[in-house]
């Protein structure tokens, strides 16, 4: 009677067990309020597991309308929390919202998917989704009417001339270069300037060129637009270039302020040399007194190139049907060699003798997919019977996503896998002569876990 009563409460309690132990995802805005359009806002995700991580977690990308959201190309940061008393480890990515336009924004319910130790060693995968946030952008009451909003804490204009504005005669050019630098503000977001062309003077400008700077957490240094332009005058005169304006927001006084080159005033002389237009080609004459030439020899070069043309093809299209076949032949066998069981369990022993956890931990996931097709790598050590090599496996694990510092060494996993590929060595044998290995199922929880711990571990 006890032993079915106490399944009974057992069965009654594990949803409260699960959801106990299910991930915990918490998100924040910086800042949280008085955000301006075009302004960076910082989202800070956090997601935290009990006992560690057995993958990557996957953090989604989202789209916001009126909105850029850049997630930042850094690795994720570690960490570790007490949440109700019991100890979790946690993983914290950041994205970065630029609003394009002044409104209301709410994230939208993306999921994330996210591998953990349940119960080690068997790992389990949840979805769990990001919390629900909003945040309002708002433009200026003095800067509602400009055409575009440029909020930033400093900002530079400058401008250079290819050649000084002085001895200018009509056909002389010069070259115009104007930079605007923007602090913590992407260069896209920077307007381009509108370039006055006087009468007399023909304006060719250039396709501008914008540069990010960027800290190696992927956040905004600086945006910079270079913006040319080549003068050509086409008759003498007395020219005036008038100042250009660009405004902007001053995140640190609140302020609009208005950054100015100066008017530019330059002089050309006439030049007797320059001729704005050129006069229409003259009709040819024709001499009646030269020769006519025949057909044959006016064409005949044409022909010939022609005929060697045809001829050229022919030979490669021969030359390529019969290589044809070599070639297929060494790119299967290439093909094969690198797809062998022998080449992978050599990258797992290559890993190992350097003591790279994470390395060793990504190779030793693709030989098993070749030794255990479609069995995830957990499952596979527990199959073959080897309790010393599950040992080894799991102190790999351990290794690779616990959150405490230990050093590892893989000279003891080398010699368990080194013995039970000995042990092996009849099936090992017959998997690398396949012609090809078994494909891995791009659905499947194992081709999923690979293509997660090699993109984590790539450098």
């Amino acid at each position: 009677m006890m032993r079915p009563l106490l399944v009974a409460i057992l069965l009654a309690l594990s949803p409260l067990i699960a959801e106990a132990q299910a991930p915990v995802v918490r998100a924040h805005l910086q800042p949280t309020s008085n955000i301006m359009v075009g302004q960076p806002v910082r989202l800070v995700v956090s997601v935290f597991v009990p006992n560690y991580f057995s993958g990557s977690p996957e953090f989604p990308e989202f789209e916001l309308e009126n909105a850029i959201v850049v997630l930042p190309q850094d690795r994720p940061e570690n960490s570790n929390a007490q949440i109700d008393g019991v100890s979790y480890a946690g993983i914290t990515q950041i994205y970065v919202i630029y609003p394009q336009q002044a409104g209301d924004f709410r994230l939208p319910p993306v999921q994330m998917t996210v591998p953990y130790a349940l119960a080690p060693p068997k790992s389990t995968i949840a979805h769990p989704s990001l919390p629900a946030l909003s945040f309002h952008a708002d433009v200026p009451a003095v800067a509602k009417e400009l055409p575009y909003f440029l909020p930033t804490r400093s900002l530079t204009i400058t401008q250079r001339w290819s050649r000084p504005l002085k001895g200018l005669r009509a056909g002389d050019s010069f070259e115009r270069t104007i930079t605007v630098t923007a602090a913590k503000m992407q260069s896209m977001l920077i307007p381009p300037l509108s370039l006055f062309q006087p009468d007399g003077v023909r304006i060719y400008t250039e396709q501008p060129i914008t540069h990010d700077q960027k800290t190696d957490r992927g956040d905004f240094i600086y945006g910079q637009r270079v913006q040319s332009a080549k003068y050509l005058i086409q008759k003498a005169g007395d020219y005036t270039l008038p100042p250009i304006e660009l405004k902007w927001w001053n995140l640190a006084t609140h302020r609009l302020v208005t950054a100015t080159l100066p008017e530019t005033k330059f002089s050309a002389t006439a030049n007797p040399d320059y001729v704005t237009e050129l006069p229409p080609p003259s009709e040819p004459t024709v001499d009646a007194s030269v020769e006519k030439i025949s057909l044959w020899r006016r064409y005949r070069s044409k022909v010939r190139l022609g005929f060697e043309l045809i001829v050229g093809a022919l030979a490669f299209a021969v030359l390529v049907w019969f290589l044809r076949p070599v070639y297929i032949r060494l790119a299967m066998w290439w093909k094969k060699r690198k797809i062998s069981e022998a080449t992978y369990f050599g990258t797992v022993i290559h890993a190992a003798q350097s003591n790279d956890a994470k390395q060793t931990y990504a190779a030793l996931v693709r030989w098993s997919s070749v030794v255990w097709p479609a069995v995830p790598l957990q499952e596979a050590v527990e199959s073959s019977g080897d309790a010393a090599l599950r040992s080894e496996v799991d102190r790999l694990a351990e290794a690779v996503y616990s959150n405490r510092t230990s050093t590892w060494a893989g000279s003891d996993l080398i010699f368990r896998l080194r013995k039970f590929r000995s042990a092996h060595g009849t099936r090992l044998k017959r998997l690398s002569a396949r012609s090809g290995l078994i494909p891995l199922n791009p659905d499947s929880r194992l081709s999923r876990d690979i293509t997660k711990i090699g993109r984590s571990f790539s450098p």
